[in-house]
């Protein structure tokens, strides 16, 4: 599965308090500084903690390093009942599985979440278009950076940016649209990403150096979407939804994977109150949605998802000036000292406020 494939530092610190980052770190690609780039130039270099690594190895990697008291059990779920106060999981070899609660983070899966009566509320529909590619230095051994963010200024393309971040053994490429999943300019670009890259990015090796696109291109689709139960009635007993089963965000914030930890996060604090008293009802179950954590983090996810796709492909007038705004500061150098005077200042502002309200 295409997705997920950069894991920025704060994702990063919640897998370190779940005992999981040192497991990433040899399937990984480390990244400790960003570049972004604009009109063929460098504005802007960043100290990160970020790593790059495929889905799968993400995936397998968490898998395998679960503590010994989890049992896993590998299969492919037809539909869930709930009902009496238990919860049933029916498996397509005719296994069932019964459980207290059950906790489904099956990401864009419909059919299960239709089978508990939830279903989609479409808030955007294909609010992007990912690609991915792997690219390699041409004329030189390696690349001089471990990541690049290059940004689009033609609202017209409907291209947010393209990302370049190391992989293991590798330079990855994500870029991000706001075209249809099925138009000709998508499916040009899997067939022709070298020139369509060129083309979108004319300047681009002026800060990567000369590169060539190597091997399989991918591509994904995002709707964006919240789950809704189907009737007048309350969300199913015994189930909770987590993650992109609940709620998705736009690809191009890079928010993807922390609402999801999020989600872990909050569910991780919620299980034991639940455990401690009889049944699971979805009153109980509610405390979940209802969490200030996860509702700030599926509202901020929401926003951003909004203002990415405004930001890059808006013209009514209000986005033209930010976006004018915007691209002016990427053409101006910035002096180095600018941005730490600036926190520190505002960090003087937020100290001020505080002691006026004591």
């Amino acid at each position: 599965m295409f997705k997920a494939e950069k894991v920025l530092r704060l994702e990063l610190d919640l897998l370190r308090e779940w005992g999981l980052y040192e497991p990433l770190l040899p399937r990984s690609g480390r990244i400790g500084e960003l570049l972004d780039a604009c009109y063929g130039r460098v504005f802007r270099r960043t100290p990160v903690e970020q790593i790059g690594l495929t889905y799968p190895d993400l995936v397998n990697t968490l898998r395998a390093n679960l503590p010994a008291s989890v049992e896993p059990r590998l299969g492919r779920v037809e539909h869930i009942t709930s009902d009496s106060g238990t919860t049933r999981v029916h498996l397509a070899g005719g296994e069932e599985l019964t459980a207290r609660l059950v906790v489904l983070a099956c990401g864009l899966c419909e059919p299960l979440l239709a089978g508990l009566g939830l279903r989609r509320h479409v808030i955007q529909k294909e609010q992007c278009v990912v690609v991915g590619f792997n690219v390699v230095p041409a004329g030189s051994p390696a690349f001089s950076f471990d990541t690049i963010t290059y940004y689009a200024t033609d609202p017209a393309s409907r291209l947010d940016y393209l990302t370049l971040f190391k992989f293991r053994d590798t330079m990855r490429a994500n870029l991000f649209t706001f075209l249809a999943a099925d138009g000709p300019w998508i499916r040009e670009f899997v067939r022709q990403p070298g020139p369509m890259l060129e083309r979108a990015f004319p300047e681009l090796a002026r800060v990567t150096g000369e590169y060539r696109v190597e091997g399989k291109v991918e591509t994904g689709r995002v709707d964006l979407y919240r789950m809704e139960d189907d009737s007048a009635g309350a969300m199913p007993d015994g189930v909770v939804v987590i993650g992109d089963a609940w709620q998705t965000t736009c690809p191009s914030t890079g928010l993807g994977l922390r609402k999801a930890f999020t989600d872990v996060a909050v569910l991780a604090h919620c299980v034991p109150q639940w455990m401690s008293t009889p049944g699971m009802n979805a009153k109980k179950i509610a405390s979940f949605y209802d969490h200030p954590r996860k509702r700030r983090m599926d509202a901020y996810t929401l926003k951003n998802s909004f203002h990415h796709r405004r930001l890059a492909c808006d013209v009514s007038l209000p986005w033209r000036l930010r976006r004018a705004l915007v691209h002016l500061k990427w053409k101006i150098p910035v002096p180095s000292f600018l941005p730490d005077v600036a926190r520190r200042l505002a960090r003087l502002r937020r100290s001020g406020a505080r002691s006026q309200q004591i």
